[in-house]
């Protein structure tokens, strides 16, 4: 019988011994994650800016969009006119922006159109085509922290969407 408890013993010990093991290497492993002592950060990354939303439904098809903020500007094109989903584009801008007002502008462009040989193409936006609708107005960035207060990013972001009778709408 001595010799069936010292088999035992060993086996005893390992299994008092994982627990504990395997808490220490999980306190490790999430040390990493830590920001500031106590505080755990995702790692969530973000962009100060400006984002426009759309429904390419509402305007032809082939349409191309141009948004500007505070002087910064982008351009997308739809090939079809969309099947009622949302469409999003953010203008960046620089990261110590702060609080502050910025203006914004919404151009929705038709594809241009083949011009007859007797016709000009004047007074059309570059690279073709007619303005559809053009919407403009003013919004206060404001911070956001994607990953907490105590934890950067900070960034200052704003949004409005388009809306063909009202048009850019805070929100």
């Amino acid at each position: 019988m001595p010799r069936r408890s010292a088999r035992l013993a060993p086996r005893a010990l390992t299994h008092r011994a994982t627990p504990a093991l395997v808490a220490s290497t999980a306190l490790l492993l999430t040390a990493g994650c830590l920001g500031r002592p106590g505080t755990i950060c995702t790692l969530v990354g973000a962009d100060s800016g400006v984002t426009v939303s759309w429904r390419p439904a509402d305007f032809p098809a082939g349409s191309r969009y141009r948004i500007c903020a505070d002087g910064q500007c982008r351009e997308r094109e739809d090939p079809t006119a969309g099947d009622g989903s949302t469409t999003f584009l953010q203008v960046r801008l620089p990261e110590e922006d702060g609080p502050r007002e910025v203006a914004v502008r919404f151009t929705a462009i038709a594809p241009a159109e083949e011009p007859a040989d007797d016709e000009l193409a004047g007074g059309e936006p570059a690279g073709g085509g007619r303005v559809v609708d053009a919407f403009s107005t003013r919004v206060t960035l404001r911070e956001s922290t994607p990953n907490g207060e105590k934890c950067g990013p900070a960034v200052w972001q704003a949004g409005v969407r388009v809306d063909p009778r009202k048009g850019l709408v805070s929100g």
